[in-house]
């Protein structure tokens, strides 16, 4: 079993998501979780446990288990795992929810038939071979053979239709954004706006997260002992390209992995 230890005090990424709390499920409730639910169905085995690593307000793990899955979500964000209990008994769908570091999953060796990490959870810790320490408790925690589901955003997308500024609608605020792109820290970089509509209230978020290229991944995937079996574009199973929207990885632990 990993040690369990707490975040540092003081990185970014231990407050941001905890911080926007009501917000964020906002912003994730404009997604059509069912079409996502669904893609994972499609892809993944249905047998033994699924972790949803990093679930943040559970839409997808609390869809899984009202389906029949075996379904277990972790995340760092206290705030986020208490909007999941919310839903949860809203939804009728009980399942374990556990606060846990990414790189330090409290988890025993081999309980996992299946993970998935969805819509961009992964790229958020401080350095990429802390990125590589999260891929290894993936596999620490996977059967044999097990699969493992990595959502993420293409970097060549994001390069190639980059916009400096953007703006969304959502039900209860506003979200200004504007963007930068550190290529040589691999980092897209947002300063967001949100501006409530029944108050008119500001708040300033800076948002941050590793982009990855496809061979880069594919690398630190290997090197934790999991093995790329198909890369979709999308979750309608599209083919991936550079112009794809998302960059979603299929992959498989190794049987020879420890």
């Amino acid at each position: 079993m990993s040690t369990r230890k707490k975040p540092e005090k003081g990185q970014w990424y231990v407050n941001i998501f905890n911080d926007m709390g009501a917000d964020w499920e906002a912003i994730v409730n404009a997604r059509d979780a069912e079409k996502e639910v669904g893609f994972v169905e499609s892809v993944v085995s249905t047998r033994g446990l699924i972790l949803d690593l990093c679930c943040g307000t559970g839409r997808h793990s609390i869809i899984l288990r009202r389906k029949g899955w075996n379904a277990v979500g972790i995340d760092l964000s206290k705030n986020l795992l208490a909007i999941a209990k919310k839903r949860m008994k809203t939804a009728g769908a009980n399942l374990p929810l556990v606060r846990g570091d990414l790189r330090y999953l409290p988890f025993k060796n081999e309980v996992f038939n299946s993970i998935i990490n969805m819509f961009t959870s992964f790229g958020y810790l401080p350095t990429e071979s802390e990125d590589l320490k999260s891929l290894l408790e993936v596999n620490r925690i996977l059967r044999k053979n097990g699969k493992f589901l990595l959502d993420l955003h293409n970097r060549d997308h994001i390069i190639k239709f980059f916009q400096e500024r953007d703006w969304a609608e959502f039900e209860p605020f506003y979200l200004l954004e504007k963007r930068s792109l550190d290529l040589e820290n691999n980092k897209l970089i947002g300063y967001w706006t949100l501006i409530e509509k029944g108050t008119g209230q500001i708040k300033s978020i800076k948002h941050e997260v590793r982009s990855y290229t496809l061979s880069r991944i594919e690398q630190l995937l290997d090197e934790a002992g999991l093995t790329v079996k198909e890369v979709y574009g999308g979750y309608e199973k599209q083919e991936f390209n550079l112009d794809a929207n998302r960059m979603i990885l299929l992959t498989e632990k190794r049987a020879s992995s420890s």
